[in-house]
């Protein structure tokens, strides 16, 4: 980046197109942003399973988050025991990528 700077403004400032470097780390950042989203997804899905068995909290009670925990059950065991969840969160980027979920009705 620095080898193709030129300087403008009297040496005041650099011009350097940064506009390439600039999508890669956005690229990285919404790919980031994804996973950090998909383990969330699962770990607010095991909150609502955990409230659910000690009845604290009701399935009718849910609102629009209930389509969500019903597509995260299809494929997704709570955890009961300490396991890999790397195919779990694959599974999840996966459909946070292709939009399977909405938060609209």
């Amino acid at each position: 980046m620095s080898v193709f700077s030129r300087s403008t403004e009297c040496h005041n400032q650099d011009k350097v197109s940064m506009g390439t470097i600039a999508a890669r780390d956005c690229v990285r950042i919404n790919k980031l942003t994804s996973q950090v989203i998909a383990a969330l997804l699962l770990a607010s899905f095991q909150a609502i399973d955990l409230r659910l068995k000690k009845g604290e909290l009701k399935a009718s009670g849910l609102g629009q988050a209930e389509k969500t925990y019903n597509e995260i059950a299809a494929f997704f065991k709570p955890l009961e025991d300490d396991r890999p969840l790397e195919d779990d969160l694959r599974k999840t980027l996966k459909l946070i990528e292709e939009r399977h979920f909405s938060l609209r009705k």
